[in-house]
């Protein structure tokens, strides 16, 4: 795991040097660079595998940087993953595993990320450069002042993030998942394409290919740790990653405020498994001091509130000297583990009616802020119903809350890349399309950044054994994958974790952070904050912290604050 970044163009050398000195704490076990005029490429290293492998690596005349790992480089006939990325240059698609990467071919740069988009890769282009690195910090140390992105927040107060190419920055950018950019040197003008897409079907036997997923994570020279809700996702790879190592250390959160603590669940299969297990307790001090590091450390607004306790936990797995963490993402999203998926489903049905008319003018006339009036109505509409699992704030609730007018289906030019390729795809089916949305933005744009930062940020590799393409197309061409919530994955995770984990009733994440807020100067700071940026409704801000005192629109709280927040730390 490591930092990548590159300058080409008319630059100043050291300036940009000491710009990518921002990237130090994704790797210091080693640091390389290769300079020629008008060109910089620079490497930090977090060594996992093969100690003497140094980057910026040259092979056949092409100089290679990554950030990730290739599982399969040796199926590929390669010596070491920069070969494998070096004679994949026509076709990433053949990489498996999680990259972002950089290969200069003569007078050609190519930049690329993997499928899943678990690895960030952010460009500029200038008057006289293009840079890029893997994350925006090192960017805007070397440009010294970008201007905020106005257009931006509609998109993250939809999703908590931005799923399509822009960010919070003007002029800063972010490739996506599956996309490969190439850059002609001398022109600076550049091209984007789509390699592959997720969308694809190939038969196989779940349990297997999941086994061979957990063993392809365990590679490398250090032993590997597990972060541990007790759901059946961390549980499932926890419990496998035990078998398959021997030993395993598995890491839990929970709260002193027992109603939100999954600790006994995660108990329950540590015991199960027999992993050295610690539980971290998160307190009202801890959860504030943590928050002030998190909104320094992410250059963009912290659109999950659970990132605060993961970079908490990820801190004392540092200080336990790991390198390497597993981690559950992604089996709620290929094994249709949200009720939503089903709400939706039927929602989809109500589109068939024939005779809607009078429902169309009774809900018309019947307004409602919450979410479901707004599903109905784009029933009524024709309109996409399924914007993700993570929609947060609807274009009408954004309208009444911004001080500037939000048009209807605002939210769709957001994921406008998405859809494009989902429609282009030709696939019908309705849970499909609610998994590749999901994958596309609650994932990519959402949890798998919040992984990165929070691991990245003290130097750990996270890597996430359920997010593999062989997994998701084995999933997709499985015919009983929509017969009730997860139960593919709950059919091959029986043999390995408890029952009563497999039994359990889902619970959505969530810690007393409302309850500490509440309590806190920073909650009566709120009112100021959006005084002095004039960004949101007064008379709205209020109504959401008064909601948010019973607990009420608490994610859209959060957006909110931790929005402000961060525009007060950077603009």
């Amino acid at each position: 795991m490591c930092a990548i970044f590159g300058i080409v163009g008319s630059f100043n050398p050291l300036k940009a040097k000491k710009a990518f000195e921002t990237l130090s704490h994704r790797g210091d076990d080693d640091i390389g660079y290769y300079e020629k005029k008008n060109l910089l490429l620079a490497h930090r290293r977090l060594y996992i595998v093969d100690k003497n492998a140094k980057q910026p690596y040259i092979h056949d005349g092409k100089v290679i940087l990554f950030n990730g790992e290739i599982y399969n480089f040796h199926d590929l006939g390669a010596q070491s993953e920069a070969q494998a990325i070096a004679k994949s240059l026509q076709d990433f698609s053949q990489l498996q595993g999680m990259f972002a990467l950089a290969v200069l071919d003569g007078e050609k740069l190519y930049l690329a990320k993997d499928p899943f988009g678990k690895k960030p890769l952010y460009y500029y282009v200038g008057h006289n450069f293009f840079i890029f690195a893997s994350e925006i910090k090192a960017i805007t140390a070397y440009l010294g002042s970008v201007g905020y992105n106005h257009k931006a927040l509609s998109c993250y107060l939809s999703f908590g993030s931005i799923p399509n190419e822009h960010t919070f920055y003007k002029g800063i950018y972010k490739l996506l998942g599956g996309q490969e950019l190439i850059l002609d040197c001398q022109s600076r003008k550049f091209q984007i394409r789509k390699f592959t897409t997720l969308l694809q079907k190939r038969k196989a036997a779940l349990e297997e290919v999941l086994l061979q997923s957990v063993q392809k994570r365990l590679q490398g020279d250090f032993k590997v740790a597990s972060l541990l809700s007790g759901g059946v996702d961390s549980s499932f790879v926890s419990a496998v990653a035990k078998a398959m190592q021997g030993h395993l250390a598995t890491y839990s959160i929970g709260y002193e405020e027992e109603r939100y603590s999954e600790l006994p669940y995660a108990r329950v299969v540590a015991s199960h498994i027999g992993s050295e297990h610690t539980e971290m307790v998160m307190t009202k001090e801890d959860f504030f001091e943590t928050l002030h590091t998190v909104i320094e450390h992410f250059d963009e607004p912290v659109g999950d509130s659970a990132s605060v306790p993961l970079f908490f936990l990820m801190e004392r797995i540092k200080k336990d000297g790991f390198r390497v963490v597993l981690s559950g993402e992604g089996g709620d999203e290929i094994f249709l583990g949200y009720r939503q998926y089903f709400e939706m489903f039927d929602l989809y049905r109500a589109k068939d009616l024939k005779y809607k008319n009078w429902l169309k003018n009774y809900f018309r006339s019947h307004f409602s802020p919450n979410k479901e009036w707004e599903w109905y109505k784009r029933v009524f509409e024709d309109e996409v119903i399924f914007r993700s699992s993570c929609e947060v704030f609807t274009d009408l609730q954004k309208n009444l809350f911004m001080k500037r007018n939000v048009k209807d289906g605002e939210s769709l030019e957001c994921m406008d890349e998405i859809l494009q390729q989902w429609w282009q795809s030709g696939w019908e089916d309705s849970f499909e399309f609610f998994t590749f949305v999901d994958l596309k933005i609650r994932l990519e744009s959402l949890y798998l950044h919040k992984l990165d930062m929070v691991s990245m940020a003290h130097t750990i590799e996270a890597r996430t054994p359920l997010l593999d393409r062989t997994i998701l197309q084995a999933a997709f061409a499985h015919e009983e994958r929509n017969k009730t919530s997860k139960y593919l994955l709950k059919e091959v995770a029986k043999s390995y974790i408890p029952q009563e984990i497999i039994q359990r009733k889902k619970k959505g994440f969530s810690y007393p952070y409302m309850q500490w807020m509440k309590q806190s100067e920073l909650f009566e700071k709120i009112p100021k904050l959006n005084e002095q940026y004039d960004i949101f409704k007064k008379d709205q801000v209020e109504f959401l912290m008064e909601n948010a005192k019973r607990n009420r629109f608490s994610r859209h709280f959060w957006l909110v604050f931790a929005h402000l927040l961060w525009l007060d730390e950077n603009f």
